[in-house]
């Protein structure tokens, strides 16, 4: 008797071992099924769980004859069903019926069981649950088979009390990933806004700063090429950036004969046309005001006043249209600049300086006329000792010299004269 108790003890243990691994229900469940056919005399098996109301039973699992049995469901106010009272007495029920006594409160759909166990599924002070084992055979369950199945129903409880615990867990880590999720995506949204001007839907001075570094740094690699690898710097030819900086003509005048609405029209009519020209893998910028710059990436130097004519020709011959639905014909000046300038020394000058470049001859296009553009470029004459401040306060005679030249569509000579602004991009870097 000893042997067969510690042996039935050791398999219980082990079955222990493996339903309290379950993490799912519907697991728990089967395993409890399993073990309770293999242990007990058992024709009908049913859990009954506690719903989150804490008023009403409902049936989880139960298998008769091993067949599904019906869903029920009972208030645990109902003053008939075994299984309730279990639950609120918070005790195991034994029913032995005679032989030729008729099954109390039997189930609609259920066979007339003569034993009847019941238990709680506790754990500590809390219910989940009921669990009942019946036979169809009388006095079916002696102090063994009760001791096997409250083992089973503490195992039992044990085991569906974690997996309601790693359901929430999951159901909260889920919830948390969704809500990770919508915060990236308002993360998002939000950068997106912070680098894009809300007039336009172009790019702003922001995003700019925050590329240019990374496409300056690909350019240079590309003039990286080893000395006298002709056909890799021939590679290189399109492989430079264009920075261009596009300022329509006199805009003021649009605000205040027409109103700021008819100027902001013109702003989105006039990014339009800049998307027309450029490529889409081209960063167009919101510069400030009426000024725009576009940087062109990975682009033959010597194509790119192509690109300025079209700029221009986008821009004055085409009507611009206010918000009344008049038209309004507008031109802008051009300047772009190449980077690398100096390209036999492609770290001579900054992309910062290049830009100024860019704007200087924005300022030779609006001092020379207006609708044109126009460029400086390096030529084999160039001495790159002290060039850029050449660039800024002898530009005359940097031209004259044949150090620099000058491309545009001027038919007149351009006026390279004046006093020149400073774009400002030291403090943007700042």
């Amino acid at each position: 008797m000893l042997q067969q108790t510690n042996a039935t003890l050791a398999h219980l243990s082990a079955i222990g071992q493996e339903i309290t691994a379950h993490l799912d229900a519907a697991a728990v469940f089967r395993a409890l099924d399993r073990h309770v056919h293999g242990l007990l005399d058992a024709t009908h098996f049913s859990i009954f769980m506690l719903e989150p109301d804490g008023e009403h039973l409902r049936c989880a699992f139960g298998i008769e004859a091993g067949q599904e049995l019906p869903a029920s469901r009972f208030a645990l106010s109902d003053p008939n069903a075994n299984s309730v009272r279990s639950v609120r007495e918070r005790r195991e029920i034994l029913i032995e019926i005679d032989e030729d006594g008729a099954t109390p409160n039997l189930i609609p759909g259920t066979l007339p069981t003569l034993t009847l166990l019941f238990a709680p599924l506790a754990v500590g002070e809390r219910v989940l649950g009921v669990m009942t084992v019946q036979s169809l055979h009388a006095h079916a369950y002696g102090e063994r088979e009760r001791l096997i199945f409250r083992t089973l129903c503490a195992y039992g409880a044990i085991a569906l009390d974690n997996a309601s615990a790693y359901r929430q867990v999951a159901a909260t880590q889920a919830q948390l990933l969704e809500k990770n999720v919508e915060l990236e995506r308002a993360y998002k949204a939000l950068e997106e806004v912070s680098l894009t001007d809300q007039l336009t839907g172009l790019r702003n001075r922001r995003f700019f700063l925050q590329h240019v570094d990374a496409d300056v740094a690909m350019t240079l690699r590309q003039y990286d090429c080893p000395d006298g690898a002709d056909s890799e710097r021939l590679a290189c030819m399109d492989k430079d950036l264009v920075f261009f900086m596009v300022d329509l003509d006199h805009f003021k005048e649009v605000n205040d004969r027409y109103g700021h609405a008819a100027g902001d029209a013109v702003l989105v009519q006039m990014q339009e046309r800049l998307r027309e020209v450029f490529r889409e893998s081209d960063y167009l910028i919101r510069w400030g005001g009426e000024e725009f710059l576009v940087l062109a990436r990975a682009t033959d130097r010597e194509e790119a006043k192509v690109v300025a004519e079209r700029i221009r020709s986008a821009v004055a011959l085409r009507e611009f249209r206010l918000p009344d639905g008049s038209p309004l014909r507008k031109t802008c000046s051009i300047g772009y600049a190449c980077f690398p300038f100096l390209p036999s020394q492609p770290r001579l000058l900054t992309w910062s300086q290049v830009v100024e470049l860019a704007d200087m001859g924005l300022y030779i296009a609006k001092h020379s006329g207006r609708d044109a553009w126009a460029a400086l470029y390096s030529t084999p004459a160039t001495q790159p000792d002290k060039l850029f401040p050449r660039l800024m306060k002898q530009l005359e005679q940097t031209v004259a010299s044949g150090q620099v030249k000058i491309v545009t569509n001027l038919v007149q000579p351009p006026n390279l004269g004046g006093e020149r602004r400073r774009v400002g991009l030291s403090s943007d870097l700042a």
